[in-house]
């Protein structure tokens, strides 16, 4: 959580203004404040893009709550938006979150700012933190799939449990005389002849034969490698055609 935080607040009384500094001070000393009451400051605030929370007022002369989480949304929809607000309804208040608005305080109960500010904060670290693993693990899978398809030997990774091969690659294809298509979903034992004997548990290289798509066979060794993705026990068999003597 940031010691410190850039907050714009649209409000266009000045003494509700300094209440909403005063209570969120209490808990974030390090702040700073933009107060904005036109929607043109608004705007320019928002373009800035270096704001950590947005307050507003619902109802002012000339610009309203709703048209200004609008613009929020549309401008930086990752900046918590909260509505502080003597006017709010609370079907107006259901409605606004389901456009977008992180919470709502009424202006009698400013005491529930500080703990809606905390939690809006939080929620937005946890969706940030959650993007940068998804992007992670995109760029992860990605590099794996780059590995993958590149192997010189037919690659069946397959689920350990049942035995159904969950990914392939080109080399496989090619070895098999089929597309993926025509791969995927068999058990690995329907592909590779002696899975169900000795060398299926076993960890060391082992020879065996791959039934091909034209009914035709070919011996290979096999490389086994067990791994865990997403929490999903895998075994990851590597062929590799034997040449006769």
């Amino acid at each position: 959580m940031k010691a410190s935080l850039r907050i714009l607040n649209l409000e266009d009384n000045a003494d509700d203004a300094e209440l909403n500094e005063a209570m969120i001070s209490a808990r974030w000393p390090h702040c700073e404040f933009i107060r904005v009451d036109t929607r043109k400051d608004f705007i320019e605030a928002l373009e800035q893009d270096r704001l950590d929370l947005i307050l507003s007022d619902y109802t002012m002369a000339g610009f309203n709550g709703l048209e200004a989480l609008k613009l929020s949304r549309e401008k930086c929809p990752q900046i918590p938006f909260l509505f502080v607000s003597g006017t709010i309804g609370e079907d107006t208040a259901i409605e606004a979150l389901k456009n977008g608005a992180t919470d709502y305080v009424l202006k009698h109960r400013l005491m529930r700012l500080i703990p809606a500010v905390d939690r809006a904060l939080r929620e937005t670290e946890d969706r940030a933190e959650r993007e940068r693993a998804e992007q992670s693990m995109r760029e992860s899978e990605h590099k794996y799939r780059e590995v993958f398809e590149c192997l010189g030997d037919a690659a069946f990774l397959a689920d350990e449990k049942t035995g159904k091969i969950i990914d392939t690659n080109r080399c496989a294809e090619k070895m098999l005389g089929c597309g993926r298509a025509e791969i995927l979903g068999h058990k690995l034992s329907q592909i590779l002849a002696v899975l169900d004997k000795a060398g299926a548990a076993d960890m060391a290289p082992f020879e065996c034969t791959m039934a091909c798509a034209d009914g035709t066979v070919m011996p290979v060794r096999v490389r086994t490698t067990k791994l865990t993705l997403h929490g999903h026990p895998l075994v990851l068999r590597l062929c590799h055609e034997l040449v006769g003597d």
